[in-house]
């Protein structure tokens, strides 16, 4: 079962998939607030949208996940990356999140993505800039 799950997970992971930001969520607005980087990196999962996620990342971002007994560490870099290579695909998955404790500068929630098999559960820290402008500095995914 464990194995199912894992393989599921990097299989999501290696096909995750692109939407523009939307008439409803233009780039521009993208920044302005927090639950509007969480509502754009869902987009940008679900889509596989790499310029959607460039926006929604601080330049130094770091993405952590699972996978097996070890941590791999990635970059925005690297994420917005592999999204150029691979979007284009809707993942088949519901997304909700839950904002866990939020200040005047940081949020962290926890964003979960319902596949038929499995969850996804990607813990997030989203924090304002000096320019005022809302980015994920840190992502941590499991697969539950």
């Amino acid at each position: 079962m464990k194995r199912k799950i894992f393989m599921a997970a990097v299989v999501l992971y290696l096909s995750a998939p692109g939407l523009l930001a939307g008439e409803s969520q233009p780039l521009a607005k993208v920044n302005t607030s927090a639950n509007n980087v969480i509502e754009a990196f869902v987009n940008a999962n679900k889509f596989g949208d790499a310029g959607l996620l460039n926006a929604v990342l601080n330049p130094g971002a770091v993405i952590r996940l699972n996978r097996g007994a070890q941590v791999i560490t990635q970059s925005k870099n690297d994420l917005v990356a592999f999204y150029k290579r691979s979007g284009g695909v809707e993942m088949n998955c519901k997304a909700d999140y839950k904002i866990l404790s939020a200040s005047d500068d940081t949020v962290t929630a926890r964003i979960d993505f319902s596949f038929p098999e499995f969850v996804q559960q990607h813990f997030v820290t989203i924090e304002k800039d000096r320019k005022g402008r809302w980015k994920i500095t840190q992502i941590s995914k499991f697969s539950a």
